[in-house]
């Protein structure tokens, strides 16, 4: 597991993702040389395996200039057939090459599709050297792992309400998620402002064509977890991971990600898991609201339907083909219901109106 350690790189690791908070073993793999240009606010790194070596993307600033001068770098490992943890074995590269320079980038990860690898990040829009107000999501073509070509295509900007908190309309941290059979693809983004308890996330589906256009990508209207209704913690949760785990009814995707137990500020931040469920519009984290935490593994592993466990047994994606038309996603059933009942509503409402 990597995270925000702010002036390092480091990685976390364990036996199960249940013992990283009381067992993990933390390796310091790369720290920057004092006062250069990527040596202020390290956010953010990834670890990723490509083609056979290890590679961590991150994003820094220069320390004299701050926020603003955030970009893209990587750090070239070892063999991905070693362990990452061995701090020896890494090297920085530099920027991210073929990135544009003038352009505010954070948040990236690399995805593959339509047999090739993409870069996708958060960056401020193209033009503009100082906008703290809007951040975007962006994809651009990659040769290599330490190498772009192209102009960056955006793929999405906030035009939702719950993309702001006040008049900062943020999308960043861009994850890929893919459902356990292969059907469903998309990018879980985060959105509105990280230091509130408005944070969540939501999805940007891949409706097939060149990943590199932006019609090839659909929002979702609804958000895919956001903080409970009945104002209790955990709050804003964001910039989640996806991992495939066999389970003994088949293969599931949990979500990894942070959230708070304070309505506001980065302080206290825990990672949480839940699991991904999928319906027949895509993916569902419960009901979409965060739930109080399990206190048992096993209830956990059990889970429990709409709850906080986001759903239990086997959730394959076999509907995950059917992409749905961005109307959100209700793929569980408590919206199902929920919906259901609108609509027979609906009908006794128009049947009164005829009958009268």
């Amino acid at each position: 597991m990597t995270f925000t350690c702010g002036d390092r790189i480091e990685i976390w690791s364990a036996d199960t993702l249940f013992e990283f908070e009381k067992r993990a073993k933390k390796d310091v793999i790369w720290r920057p040389p004092p006062n250069t240009p990527y040596s202020g606010d390290l956010w953010a790194p990834e670890l990723h395996s490509i083609h056979g070596r290890w590679y961590v993307y991150f994003a820094a600033d220069d320390p004299a200039h701050g926020n603003r001068t955030h970009r893209m770098f990587v750090l070239t490992g070892p063999s991905s057939e070693l362990s990452p943890l061995d701090s020896s074995a890494w090297s920085f590269h530099g920027r991210l090459e073929g990135m544009p320079e003038e352009q505010w980038a954070i948040d990236g990860t690399v995805i593959s599709l339509h047999g090739g690898l993409c870069f996708v990040y958060s960056g401020w829009p193209l033009g503009t050297s100082h906008n703290e107000s809007r951040q975007e999501i962006y994809i651009i073509e990659m040769t290599s792992p330490t190498a772009c070509t192209g102009r960056p295509i955006r793929i999405s900007t906030p035009d939702e309400p719950w993309e702001f908190s006040g008049t900062s309309g943020i999308n960043e941290g861009p994850q890929f998620l893919c459902s356990p059979d292969g059907r469903w693809r998309g990018i879980v983004y985060s959105c509105a402002g990280s230091w509130t308890h408005e944070y969540k996330m939501n999805v940007l589906y891949f409706t097939g064509g060149h990943p590199l256009s932006p019609t090839s990508w659909a929002k979702s209207n609804r958000p895919l977890l956001q903080a409970a209704r009945d104002d209790t913690p955990p709050y804003g949760p964001g910039h989640g991971n996806f991992v495939t785990i066999n389970s003994p009814g088949g293969q599931e995707v949990w979500g990894v990600f942070h959230a708070t137990d304070a309505k506001t500020g980065w302080e206290g931040r825990k990672a949480r898991v839940m699991r991904v469920g999928w319906g027949h519009g895509g993916p569902y984290m419960g009901s979409g609201f965060c739930g109080r935490c399990c206190g048992e593994v096993d209830h956990f592993l059990t889970g429990c339907d709409g709850g906080q466990c986001g759903g239990k047994g086997h959730v394959g994606g076999h509907e995950g083909n059917q992409l749905g038309t961005g109307s959100g996603f209700p793929g569980n059933k408590t919206e199902l219901k929920r919906e259901a009942k609108e609509l027979v509503g609906q009908g006794r409402k128009l049947i009164g109106k005829i009958f009268k």
